[in-house]
């Protein structure tokens, strides 16, 4: 291996190909890891092979392409001659496959588009690559980015006769598989050429199979002249009509049927790709009476989840400060009653203390059936009245864990969340003179406030039911009645296909479906005058093959 080349160090072989190998390299000048490509020894010997692989090599070096590896320099030196050019991070196509299989669909089609564009560039600037193959193709490790190498290279087999037929063998042993018809039959190539290589390689990352499978130059040779390949929908299920038929047209054998050069192609992807994502991911086989009410039924069904969760929500807010405005009156009524018992306590000895009255009256009032519990506490926290009896004496307790309804400087109101149904627990001041003697607990059961907005949301439910299921019966009116005038459509491109050049549509629509119909009608008008000016061919399968010089 040589160590040196130039001012490039060597740093080691990164693999070769029929005419050219290929070394990882270090640019000291300006500190840059690159890729030298040298010709092989049988090749560098030649003179005219060295030029035009120097002089193809400066044209394409003029290339600047976010999809296309850049040339850095193109040079000889002690008579052999080289390319440095971007050392791009990835594997070869052919290898990616190999080690993952065929690319999804939706993948594919984005790494067609940047190969596309990459070509439509190329040829714009009047280049060539005449070599499109996988393993010139560089795709990134996430899969979401190619790059393509060797520009040129592969344009310098044509210098003369007796180069031809020294070069011819290198490149069929090196590519025959991608060649375009023209190239395996020696004729003169132009971008078209290169979308028929083009095409292969999107057949083969497609189906994660060659296009043309011949094991011998002989049989490819045939099958690219004259086979057919193996139609896409047989291989697999997953591509749809409109990219098929794209990779059919590049495939094409005569030059004139396939695109007009990268740029025709890349704006055809373009669409695919939009088309793909207006079309978004569908089920296949679901009728459009079916795809259309369900789609109506599910946005439908998220707004009113969506508006109801709101007004139920606004609902309980409103109830419940309507409970609290009562429970306030009520707290504020047992509060007045208590305050003069707890004043008049609060200034005597314990022994003398007296809260006999004050238990009778928190005793009255909790059997009352909105009521569920009530505490009285004096200034220290000790609780003097209460309807659960057993709580007297002892110390009481805050509840400022619970979540607040209303929330003012000298009471709360709180929800109560318990296995005993919950409720509404007031928290009022005990005060008397302005001066504060104690506190007043009560809790009101929420059996009314639960049992109107259980009536709210039964009210509601029944509500959405009847809407969902107009909206079902509108839905299903609307598909069918944009199915109807498909599946005519579909009846009548079907008979035309068959051969049925008079089939027309009648009808008296004045909207866009009634457009459609006319499209197709002058369409089928058109085809059919064709087709009877047109004199039938004598054997179609052989012209289909033939190729102009």
């Amino acid at each position: 291996m040589i160590e040196r080349l130039d001012r490039y160090r060597i740093e080691g072989k990164l693999g070769e190909g029929a005419m050219a190998d290929v070394y990882r390299a270090h640019d000291p000048e300006i500190g840059r890891t690159v890729a030298i490509k040298v010709l092989k020894p049988e090749f560098a010997s030649n003179a005219d092979i060295g030029s035009r692989f120097l002089r193809e090599a400066r044209a394409a070096g003029a290339l600047s392409h976010a999809n296309i590896a850049t040339i850095y320099d193109v040079g000889e030196a002690d008579g052999i001659a080289y390319i440095a050019m971007e050392l791009v991070d990835g594997r070869p196509l052919d290898r990616w496959i190999a080690a993952n299989g065929r690319i999804p669909h939706e993948r594919t089609v984005h790494l067609a588009l940047q190969l596309a564009q990459a070509l439509g560039y190329a040829h714009s600037m009047g280049i060539v690559h005449r070599d499109v193959k996988p393993s010139n193709i560089l795709i990134s490790e996430d899969g979401k980015t190619v790059k393509l190498l060797d520009f040129g290279v592969a344009r310098m087999g044509d210098a003369d006769p007796s180069a031809l037929e020294r070069t011819q063998v290198g490149q069929l042993v090196g590519t025959p598989r991608y060649m375009s018809p023209e190239q395996a039959l020696g004729l003169p190539v132009d971008a078209r050429s290169d979308l028929f290589s083009l095409g292969a390689v999107f057949y083969e990352m497609t189906t994660g199979k060659p296009a043309f499978p011949g094991g011998e130059l002989a049989v490819l040779a045939i099958q690219i002249a004259q086979g057919k390949v193996t139609p896409i929908g047989e291989v697999t299920t997953d591509c749809p009509p409109g990219f098929r038929a794209i990779i059919d047209r590049l495939l094409a054998k005569k030059p004139e049927q396939r695109y007009a050069d990268g740029t025709a192609l890349a704006q055809v992807l373009e669409r695919e790709v939009n088309d793909a994502r207006e079309g978004g991911a569908v089920s296949r086989g679901l009728s459009l009476r079916f795809k259309v009410p369900i789609a109506l039924f599910l946005v439908t069904a998220l707004a009113l989840a969506a508006c109801v969760s709101v007004i139920l929500h606004r609902q309980q807010q409103a109830l419940e400060t309507m409970a609290a405005a009562t429970g306030n009156s009520i707290a504020a009524f047992i509060t007045g009653n208590a305050a003069v018992t707890i004043a008049e306590n609060a200034g005597m000895p314990s022994a003398q203390q007296d809260w006999t009255a004050l238990q009778a009256f928190v005793t009255t009032a909790a059997q009352d059936d909105a009521m569920r519990g009530i505490v009285v506490a004096d200034a220290d926290g000790t609780i003097r009245a209460s309807s659960n009896p057993r709580l007297i004496g002892r110390r009481y307790q805050s509840h400022d864990t619970e979540s607040a309804i209303l929330e003012q400087p000298d009471r709360r109101v709180t929800n109560v969340s318990d296995a005993d149904g919950g409720g509404m627990r007031f928290v009022h001041p005990v005060n008397y003179a302005g001066v504060r003697f104690g506190t007043v607990d009560l809790v009101l059961k929420r059996d009314a406030l639960n049992a109107a907005l259980s009536t709210s949301k039964a009210l509601f439910a029944g509500l959405s039911a009847a809407v969902m299921a107009v909206v079902l019966l509108i839905g299903y009116l609307s598909g069918a009645f944009v199915a109807r005038p498909l599946r005519r459509l579909r009846k009548a491109l079907d008979e035309m296909t068959a051969g049925d050049l008079t089939t027309r549509i009648s009808h008296q629509r004045r909207d866009e479906v009634g457009e459609a119909f006319d499209a197709f009608n002058r369409a089928a008008s058109t085809a059919e005058v064709r087709s009877a000016s047109t004199p039938k061919p004598a054997d179609t399968a052989v012209l289909a093959t033939r190729i102009a010089a």
